[in-house]
């Protein structure tokens, strides 16, 4: 594994990396930082990969298209949950009796 440590400046918000091939490398520049009264942070390489799939021109994918039927049906539905929804169940107050 590469190490990295990263050495704040003395003036400033930039940082040095000094890269390190193992642990007791970054260890020994930990402490000489620390000694010297720097800001080390320590960092460790990550192998990672990045997969970008560009399609070519002119094969989109359709769109769903929702037909005149369906959609008045949906609406209906809707209507009808939310016409529920606002009916009492028998003997309870609707608060408007007093």
């Amino acid at each position: 594994m590469d190490y990295q440590v990263w050495i704040k400046d003395e003036f400033g918000d930039t940082y040095t990396k000094v890269d390190c091939g193992d642990l007791a490398a970054a260890k020994r520049e930990v402490d000489k930082a620390y000694k010297a009264g720097a800001e080390p942070l320590l960092t460790i390489e990550v192998p990672y990969s990045l997969a970008i799939k560009v399609e070519p021109v002119g094969t989109e994918k359709p769109h769903r298209k929702e037909t005149v039927a369906q959609t008045e049906k949906r609406l209906k539905e809707e209507a009808k949950s939310e016409a529920d929804q606002g009916k009492t169940e028998p003997g309870e107050s609707t608060g408007a009796e007093s």
